[in-house]
């Protein structure tokens, strides 16, 4: 049986969320409230819940403060913030303390049980890792010491865009794929390599248009559609923005460099 600790300062809300947890499905024994983060602080000290739903903003507090100290207090709790606001600094604080997800509201209730039950079921997968001693070494390896789904599923994403890289990619898209939301996606897109969405779909494609044209004798404009750019002029902008050089530039320096 699991505790959950559910903080917003507006009251309606926090009662909203009390009131969509299935209790009954996801064995939660019991939900605590508070509404500043120094009571939801208080409360976590005394019961140490097994999961935390803590909104962003309060009038004089940041619940990411909060998910900052409930991490260093306990660093398994799973911990979910909530926002009204599509905030990526506030995601990317979410990253350091290890939150499950990063939800916008007006969350769902199929939302919220989605999370909440992947929040149980990484409790059940360490609490099965910390107890089943009768494992080889070589297995308990192998297993996950925490959930690490959503970095899975980044990963393959970006597999997917070394492979399909003239693919029409969506952020909504991308983020729904993965099962998270569009913030928190960007957020731990950039945690895994390194590069914005965005930024790493060009990078992967520019790369590609210069071993098109290293080996290739296509004209700019049929690289252009091949690495995914039906526009030649933006994707000569594109180019030049990683490359910090022009493609016909680019080839140029190559003829150089072959003639010398």
């Amino acid at each position: 049986m699991y505790k959950i600790l559910v903080v917003d300062d507006e009251r309606w809300i926090r009662k909203g969320i009390v009131r969509m947890i299935d209790k009954d499905a996801l064995q939660i024994e019991e939900v605590f409230e508070a509404e500043t983060v120094e009571d939801a602080l208080a409360i976590f000290r005394k019961e140490l819940p097994d999961i935390v739903l803590s909104d962003v903003m309060f009038p004089r507090e940041n619940g990411c403060d909060l998910g900052d100290q409930i991490y260093s207090i306990k660093k398994d709790t799973k911990i979910i913030m909530i926002s009204a606001y599509d905030d990526f600094e506030n995601a990317r604080r979410a990253l350091q303390f290890a939150a499950v997800d990063y939800l916008l509201k007006p969350v769902s209730r199929e939302k919220l049980r989605q999370v909440l039950k992947k929040c149980v079921e990484q409790i059940k997968e360490e609490h099965q890792e910390e107890t089943d001693t009768a494992l080889p070494e070589q297995v308990k390896t192998d297993l996950d010491v925490s959930d690490e789904s959503s970095r899975r599923k980044i990963q393959e994403m970006v597999e997917k865009i070394q492979i399909n890289y003239a693919k029409h990619y969506a952020l909504p898209e991308m983020a729904a794929e993965c099962c998270i939301t569009d913030t928190y996606f960007s957020a731990l897109f950039k945690k895994v390599t390194g590069y914005s969405p965005v930024n790493y779909i060009a990078k992967v494609r520019v790369d590609k248009a210069k071993e098109l044209i290293m080996t290739t004798e296509y004209k700019m404009v049929k690289i252009a559609n091949l690495v995914g750019y039906s526009d030649y002029q933006y994707f000569v902008k594109v180019f030049k923005r990683v490359a910090k050089v022009t493609p016909k530039e680019y080839k140029a320096g190559l003829e150089n460099e072959i003639d010398s």
